[in-house]
């Protein structure tokens, strides 16, 4: 974890609102992590059962699959609504975004 006094240089002109984006930054990108290994041990799992014979993966559908989610409306709307959650009726919107950049970066 960054000591403390890394994080208020740059972070103490940016308010409350820098603070916040901060937390909330350092915790999307731990997060993202957790859901990166998570996904690469259900990946190593499948394919050693598709090695042993015990399934079988068409992974051209699960890409197209994938693909489509990805670029479909809802995909797309589920990022810009989460992002609205969070900025929604902030009076320090800047100094969030500003915040969230350097927590997610530290992270």
């Amino acid at each position: 974890m960054p000591e403390m006094s890394a994080l208020m240089g740059p972070l103490s002109g940016l308010g409350f609102g820098g603070l916040t984006g901060a937390a909330v930054g350092y915790t999307a990108k731990k997060f993202t992590k957790l859901a990166a290994l998570v996904l690469g041990i259900a990946f190593i799992l499948i394919q050693a059962m598709v090695h042993q014979g015990w399934i079988d993966v068409d992974w051209g559908a699960v890409q197209t699959a994938a693909e489509q989610a990805a670029n479909s409306e809802q995909g797309r709307g589920a990022a810009q609504s989460a992002w609205s959650i969070l900025t929604n009726n902030l009076p320090w919107g800047g100094g969030f975004v500003a915040g969230f950049a350097i927590g997610f970066k530290l992270g």
